[in-house]
């Protein structure tokens, strides 16, 4: 008995072992392939952008980009699922695939915009087209897949409100003008929770009389306001979600790099979602601004009571009593949606290696490799990076459009005639035609 007591321990102690050799292993793995295949799929996105450089087809590329780049996201949602074997569940109010809306979570770590995947893509995948994320300006700059963060417009932020507003302005009046319903996940709290994040939220709780948090930083609220005020201007609102994530794991794994260079990260995840209507929320910038002070104090509340209740009895991070029924609960891909991830994963790990073989003798792909290493160099040479690009040829396009309809004006054209054809863009921007030839004469783009 006692002999068979002590092989076990042996063989334990063994499988730890072998664990923690084999947990690099996959950090190294996952850099290299999501590495090395968004350089393919930078590759492809350069070869689509005449569309919107020389055709003017900016919403069929858009379009078409969404699902690309989503196409290749299937590689990390592979490697969260079945290669680190991140178990992931979400409770609370579905997001709805058909409404432009705000998602504010909060940032318990850098990688909860990551696992979230997870659970966009078990409510619907559709979600992972319209998913546009608020992120830190260092990950516009990730190697390869930066490059498709770029494409697909996310919002990048360096912690500089005048930078930040412009550029959320921005983005907003693209994704109007796309007229398509994105999702804009934001950090209120503008980083991830640490020693150091937690001490200067503590200092401004002092400062302004507030109770000091546990499980959150108090948030920055100037970004979540302006933010909603825009998208109301443009009637891009239709509703915000509160996101709450939770770490039931005895092991929280913070950042990129233990992931990358230990092979680690968090192996359960817990979401509860709740829907507010836009017209639930405040109308005034500082009454805004409390409401989202009165969310955080809600969070803390159910973060606490989560925390606090026993590992052997916590199922769930609970939902809020605000009135509304939790009916659904996401834990499983269902059959298809895990096809379609190890369909996509296959797809990339085996077109990659073949596009590298043919890279060494076939003159069209060293000619297609050529023509993506000059895109390269031409748009961060010239626009500084991928979404300025998108961003400059879609104003420009858009300002030609306005300019022509001005003219048509002045040269006397029938708006009235039913055989006129009116453009798309000057009948979006019609309420004041001086307005316009101010904004014109200003340089400005409205």
């Amino acid at each position: 008995m006692w002999l068979r007591i002590i092989l076990l321990k042996i063989i334990n102690k063994i499988l730890i072992g072998i664990r923690e050799i084999i947990r690099p292993i996959r950090g190294f793995a996952f850099a290299i392939i999501v590495f090395g295949t968004s350089i393919f799929g930078n590759y492809i996105v350069t070869l689509f952008l005449p569309m919107i450089t020389i055709f003017g087809m900016h919403r069929e590329w858009r379009s078409l980009m969404d699902r690309a780049i989503t196409f290749w996201m299937l590689i990390p949602l592979f490697f969260l699922h079945f290669i680190f074997r991140v178990k992931v569940k979400a409770i609370g109010d579905e997001i709805r695939l058909d409404e432009p809306s705000i998602l504010i979570l909060n940032h318990r770590t850098r990688l909860d915009w990551f696992y979230f995947w997870l659970v966009l893509w078990r409510m619907n995948p559709w979600l992972m087209t319209r998913n546009r994320i608020a992120l830190k300006e260092l990950l516009r700059h990730a190697p390869g897949a930066g490059f498709g963060m770029q494409g697909l417009l996310y919002v990048f932020l360096k912690r500089d409100f005048e930078i930040d507003s412009a550029r959320m302005a921005r983005a907003v009046d693209y994704y109007a003008d796309m007229g398509q319903p994105y999702q804009i996940l934001m950090f209120p709290e503008g980083t991830d929770k640490t020693a150091h994040t937690s001490a200067q939220s503590d200092r401004y709780a002092d400062r302004e009389g507030l109770p000091r948090l546990k499980h959150l930083l108090y948030p920055r609220t100037a970004g979540f306001v302006h933010l909603v005020q825009k998208m109301r201007q443009r009637n891009y609102l239709t509703s915000v979600y509160d996101v709450t994530v939770a770490y039931p794991c005895k092991e929280i794994v913070q950042n990129e790099a233990e992931m990358l260079f230990r092979g680690k990260l968090s192996s359960q995840v817990h979401y509860a979602i709740r829907r507010f209507d836009q017209n639930e929320l405040p109308k005034m910038d500082e009454e805004l601004h409390e409401w989202l002070l009165k969310i955080w104090a809600d969070k803390e509340g159910r973060l606490n009571d989560f925390y606090n209740e026993s590992s052997s009895t916590r199922r769930h991070l609970l939902q809020p009593g605000n009135g509304s029924t939790l009916n659904r609960i996401w834990i499983k891909d269902n059959w298809k949606q895990l096809g379609v991830k190890i369909f996509g994963f296959c797809f990339w790990c085996s077109v990659v290696p073949v596009w590298l073989f043919h890279l060494g003798f076939l003159p069209f792909v060293q000619i297609g490799f050529i023509f993506l290493l000059l895109n390269y160099l031409f748009i961060y040479s010239i626009y500084g990076g991928l979404d300025e690009m998108i961003l400059s040829q879609w104003e420009k396009f858009k300002r030609r459009k306005i300019e022509k309809a001005l003219k048509n004006i002045e040269n006397g054209e029938n708006l009235v005639n039913p055989h006129y054809q009116q453009p798309l863009y000057f009948t979006l921007y019609f309420p004041s035609i001086f307005f316009l030839k101010n904004r014109l004469l200003q340089g400005g783009v409205y």
